[in-house]
């Protein structure tokens, strides 16, 4: 039987009881250790929400061009506003030279930045103003619900990582509170033209942060995960249900106890071209910039020493973002 990316309800663990997500918390340590990616269930994202986004990212991506590129991202690696076709070849990021990825997209970061956090992380980019389209009109208010959305759910998560770590109750959250998440929507259109040799829709690369909660439209052309074994496996999912996975962060942070897992989102099958287009929503949950990265307790041992030097999220983060400038120079 073809392996599947694990699918667990969060069911148990949205009162945040210890107890209660025992099992939760040993199917997502086993998932991590082996794939990197889980999928979730029973999430506690109200449907609506995520409904409502999914509307107004593509009312916006069929705006003309024009329009979309009036409020274009322009800071590397940073993107606030839009982002347009040709910008991003995620593979870059390990060092793969490959053509542009087949997508646009917009991004945002968190809807309050003060005038001394670029400062006091050091890392000035990553704390950009967001830009808003001011069409279609629901997309600004459904964008911000549904961000408000993912950080609740990240609460619950990093709950079940404290508890599959054996860490106390409550160990990330203040570790999260100043965090500096972005989220991305990309759009994928159909395929007019052959791509070049080496071109898909989002090359293989490795997230940079924590975790990332994604959504995406189960379509021809979709997310796959790279195994231990070499193979790509697709990533499967029923309406409303999100695919988490760890990035560099914290495959750092668990002294590789974690995998952060190469992934890709591939093009449609030439029988399904021009095919449909797809749009998938990307939460990239990244602690506090200030924060050091040291070796986790209960993650190291005398067979098993920490592998890392401490590093502050946002250097670290930052490091991989010049890695990516550098090769697409």
């Amino acid at each position: 039987m073809t392996e599947q990316l694990p699918v667990i309800s969060l069911a148990s663990a949205l009162n945040g009881e210890r107890a209660a997500m025992a099992d939760v918390a040993a199917a997502v340590d086993a998932s991590l250790q082996r794939l990197g990616f889980f999928i979730i269930t029973d999430h506690g994202v109200p449907a609506s929400s995520i409904d409502a986004t999914m509307a107004a990212s593509r009312a916006f991506f069929n705006l003309p061009m024009n329009v979309k590129d009036a409020i274009r991202s322009r800071a590397f690696g940073s993107h606030r506003g839009y982002i347009a076709p040709g910008v991003e070849a995620l593979a870059h990021t390990l060092g793969d030279k490959t053509p542009p990825d087949l997508k646009e997209g917009f991004g945002m970061g968190p809807p309050s930045v003060t005038a001394d956090r670029a400062a006091l992380a050091g890392v000035g980019k990553t704390y950009q103003p967001n830009q808003w389209p001011d069409a279609p009109s629901v997309f600004k208010p459904s964008v911000l619900a549904f961000y408000q959305q993912m950080e609740q759910l990240t609460d619950v998560l990093m709950e079940v990582f404290a508890a599959a770590l054996d860490l106390p109750s409550g160990y990330f959250h203040d570790r999260f509170q100043d965090h500096n998440s972005s989220f991305r929507i990309a759009h994928y259109p159909p395929l007019a033209n052959k791509p070049a040799p080496g071109q898909l829709r989002a090359g293989a690369h490795t997230d940079y942060g924590a975790l990332t909660i994604l959504l995406g439209e189960n379509s021809p052309g979709g997310l796959e995960v790279l195994t231990p074994e070499g193979a790509w496996l697709p990533a499967k999912t029923q309406p409303h249900d999100f695919v988490v996975n760890i990035g560099d962060l914290m495959q750092t942070w668990s002294n590789d106890r974690w995998r952060s897992s190469e992934h890709r989102v591939a093009n449609p099958p030439p029988e399904d071209w021009p095919g449909v287009s797809r749009i998938s929503l990307a939460y990239f949950c990244n602690p506090d910039d200030a924060l050091e990265i040291a070796c986790l307790p209960g993650c190291a041992g005398p067979d098993n020493p920490a592998r890392y030097a401490p590093a502050t999220a946002g250097a670290l983060r930052h490091r991989k973002i010049e890695a990516a400038k550098a090769a697409a120079e």
